[in-house]
């Protein structure tokens, strides 16, 4: 049970960012897990990885559908539409986005359950009419300076549909190599070019993630 980031136009992207509490992550959690029991048995879904912030404070559900109209149609289901409701219950904000993977490197990023590797994910908060700016900086300036650091093993750069985000997921080999490679471009993150990508970014919400488990067609794994 494999999930593949790739750019590619045969898949849907639909990003769901929840924060919550960290006393109430695995209760959230646990959530998640009964309600995708009956979404992946809907018509389109491909895939759905459940990401847990090291914090406590994210659920970062990243799902493949076969195209947005599928998986629009789902919130025709009244199960799923009262699931939807008993997050309010647990205090919980959700960011739910379609988007799309504009560039991809290093190796072949895919996300599997016990694959011990440290995932970043960045979203960066923006006005859509300097998205595609901002992203052009990103991946000429920003993306070059992480893949020189030790232990940077992929990165994915996607962004909204609505123009409003972009994700920057990057899997690191561990949390000491991440460490030190933040570490490292923090030392050289004066230059004009990065001040100016500063300047244009609303917001930076950025947490280390683990998977927790994943879903297929065919049941979860954990």
């Amino acid at each position: 049970m494999i999930t593949t980031i790739a750019v590619t136009n045969n898949v849907a992207t639909f990003i769901n960012i929840f924060t919550i509490e960290a006393t109430k992550q695995q209760a959230l959690i646990d959530h998640l897990k009964i309600h995708t029991e009956t979404i992946r048995k809907q018509p389109g879904f491909i895939t759905a990885n459940f990401h847990r912030s090291l914090d406590g404070t994210r659920v970062i559900n990243y799902v493949q559908w076969t195209s947005i109209e599928a998986s629009k149609a789902i919130h025709q289901n009244p199960d799923i539409s009262a699931a939807f409701a008993t997050y309010q219950d647990l205090g919980v904000s959700m960011d739910l986005r379609y988007y799309e993977v504009v560039l991809t490197r290093g190796q072949p990023i895919k996300i599997e359950a016990h694959n011990n590797l440290i995932t970043q994910i960045d979203v960066l908060y923006v006005a859509p009419e300097n998205q595609q700016s901002l992203l052009q900086k990103l991946t000429q300036v920003i993306d070059p300076a992480i893949a020189k650091q030790t232990g940077n093993l992929s990165t994915a750069w996607i962004r909204s549909l609505d123009g409003n985000r972009i994700i920057n997921y990057s899997q690191w080999s561990s949390k000491d190599t991440y460490d030190a490679a933040m570490s490292n471009l923090n030392r050289n993150a004066d230059s004009e070019e990065q001040t100016a990508i500063k300047d244009v970014v609303q917001q930076l919400d950025s947490h280390l993630y683990q998977i927790d488990f994943i879903a297929d067609a065919d049941g979860l794994l954990t």
